[in-house]
């Protein structure tokens, strides 16, 4: 707390620090780099050169992330981290990096993680919000939508049809999603259109579709915003 890293291999930053630290952590990570992540440090008025011990993940393939050791290596850390995080009492996220990050260990395939992964569908099946639904719910759905194209486990589907009637009735009369869902004269309150929500939640309804939600409400929704996208 309080130091302050300058620069990065002996050289100061010039460019972009993310950028310039990015690279000298791949460097360091590699067998040529043998773990030494060399930094600039200033703290409290004087400046040195400090030696960081990192892990040796070895290096990208050229084909990275595909077919990568690294790559792989880094995405099981991840995935292990992020069990333990959700795993704990105390784990309480925003419903939108929750979702991610349960759909992450689901994608991992690694069938060690179901449990968790169960856990968190559970919870998004009774998920509800009476504001920012339509931020919430396209991730949501999209959790919901793709557990159950997965483990095929039928028991959260009373929860994801719901949530993508909801959604569908939160539609604009044209087909769009703004901020919040729409009125019940089919107009948009407070915002207008916007994209950010709207394109999760298009794509999370045909997952639902996909997923086995079958009704007309759903599907008209979906034919209005592709046909307004």
């Amino acid at each position: 707390v309080g130091d302050v890293i300058l620069g990065v291999c002996g050289k100061l930053f010039s460019y972009d620090p993310r950028t310039e630290m990015g690279k000298a952590i791949t460097i360091a990570e590699s067998q040529a780099g043998g773990g030494n992540l060399s930094l600039i440090r200033w703290r409290d008025g004087k400046t040195e050169t400090v030696v960081v011990k990192l892990p040796v993940l070895g290096d990208y393939s050229a084909t990275a992330p595909y077919d990568c050791p690294k790559s792989r290596t880094i995405l099981q850390q991840g995935c292990k981290a992020l069990a333990r995080r959700i795993a704990a009492p105390s784990y309480r996220a925003n419903p939108i990096t929750r979702s991610l990050n349960a759909l992450a260990l689901l994608a991992s395939g690694n069938e060690d993680y179901l449990p968790v992964v169960k856990q968190e569908a559970q919870w998004a099946a009774g998920y509800s919000a009476d504001s920012f639904q339509t931020w919430y719910y396209g991730y949501v759905i999209m959790l919901l939508s793709e557990y159950v194209i997965q483990t095929g486990d039928d028991s959260v589907m009373p929860g994801l049809r719901r949530l993508a009637l909801e959604a569908a009735s939160g539609q604009s009369i044209v087909g769009s999603w703004g901020h919040r869902f729409a009125g019940s004269d089919g107009r948009l309150v407070g915002y207008g259109m916007m994209n950010a929500p709207g394109l999760p939640l298009t794509t999370s309804l045909i997952l639902a579709c996909k997923a086995g939600v079958s009704d007309p409400d759903v599907s008209r929704a979906i034919q209005r915003s592709v046909r307004l996208l």
